[in-house]
């Protein structure tokens, strides 16, 4: 009886470990928070979640019509994520600073991407007619600025052009426009895009092969286990006679 349980333990444990194999071929390549963009979000006085977010794994890509936050106004927004890049695209955007001071384009971009070939993750953005509107003093915003350009509203605001921060492990966050008002915690960012510095599509152990290796373990592994129950049951029949 002993000799039975054990031999059905072990082809349940080659049947496991097959099917570990088969995960693992089917896995990614490694855990990573998602890839992602959105049009617009905002922290302080005024809260607002990320919209109209793509993300990869998950849902790309998204759009939204519009967005009419009394803060924050804009015609389509479409955000895309993938195993590599994510990007966004804000259409007539216009922020409101205050009574004396709005922020207006015509779009508003921003992209990332990881090359598999250098290991490297890069990203840019761009404006489109881009403005700050104050009374005596337009500024103009440009339209492919160096990362990190920075924009000072006198009295109202800090504006970051091309906003790129990496994490520690790499991942990259591209924000096209980034306001910072004076005197206040409250913040607005337009489009943003999140690459990790990884390909996120899932990758077999051995590319092309691993499907067919590990359908090969599954079966070897599991013939085994109840091979060897077979071979101890014989042994007890011939021990009995």
């Amino acid at each position: 009886m002993n000799g039975k349980i054990n031999g059905i333990v072990k082809a349940a444990a080659s049947i496991s470990l097959a099917g570990g194999i088969l995960a693992a071929a089917a896995g990614p390549a490694a855990a990573a928070s998602p890839n992602s963009a959105d049009g617009a979000q905002a922290t302080g006085t005024i809260n607002i979640s990320p919209v109209a977010q793509a993300t990869f794994p998950g849902t790309s890509p998204v759009t939204v019509a519009d967005i009419n936050l009394g803060l924050l106004t804009t015609g389509v927004v479409t955000d895309t994520a993938d195993a590599t890049s994510a990007s966004s695209t804000i259409a007539d955007p216009v922020v409101r600073l205050g009574a004396l001071a709005h922020v207006s384009a015509t779009a508003v971009t921003s992209s990332c991407s990881f090359d598999p070939n250098s290991d490297t993750v890069s990203g840019t953005s761009g404006i489109t007619n881009g403005d700050v509107h104050l009374v005596g003093l337009p500024v103009h915003l440009a339209a492919n600025a160096a990362p990190n350009t920075m924009v000072t509203v006198p009295g109202i605001a800090t504006i970051t052009i091309n906003r790129q921060t990496t994490a520690g492990d790499g991942t990259l966050t591209v924000d096209a426009v980034f306001i910072q008002l004076l005197r206040s915690t409250q913040t607005i960012t337009l489009g943003t895009s999140v690459c990790n510095a990884a390909s996120l599509a899932p990758v077999p152990v051995l590319p092309g092969m691993a499907l067919p290796i590990g359908l090969g373990a599954l079966v070897v592994l599991a013939l085994g286990g109840f091979g060897y129950q077979f071979s101890r049951r014989r042994r007890a029949a011939a021990a009995a006679a």
